[in-house]
């Protein structure tokens, strides 16, 4: 993870928490860097006890209100070719130790930006522990 990120953790539930605020905001795609541990003696079929899944957020966009790709051409074009803000988030979760984290990339920035545009987030990260690059940050 990069050095400007920001992150927290907890057990699953209070992380969990914190995710579903992003996936209820509609604000969000699953990005391409998901992880899921293969098992090669279950197969893939088998449930992983850890992994990661990574969100693009888009805190000025409800994914759900843009239009199908061909009419976003015409009418998103600042959408497609990057200049809308961004940010990435990515969640782990280790089943085995009821252990999760959530990094928020670009550091507090970010966070503030998120806490502002996602219902409820501020208090679930308040729920939180601060590992790491918070220089003092208050979510609330």
């Amino acid at each position: 993870m990069s050095n400007k990120g920001s992150e927290f953790a907890g057990n699953i539930i209070i992380i969990r928490a914190v995710e579903d605020c992003i996936r209820a905001s509609k604000k969000y795609t699953e990005g391409v860097k998901t992880l899921r541990k293969k098992h090669p003696v279950q197969g893939d079929d088998f449930l992983s006890k850890k992994f990661c899944k990574h969100y693009e957020v888009y805190p000025d966009i409800n994914i759900e209100e843009i239009k199908p790709l061909w009419d976003a051409v015409k009418d998103t074009s600042d959408w497609l070719w990057g200049e809308t803000p961004c940010i990435d988030v990515m969640f782990e979760y280790d089943y085995r130790h009821n252990k999760g984290s959530v990094v928020i990339k670009d550091g507090v920035e970010a966070v503030k930006e998120l806490a502002k545009a996602i219902p409820h987030l501020s208090e679930s990260l308040a729920e939180v522990v601060m590992c790491r690059n918070g220089n003092g940050i208050k979510v609330k």
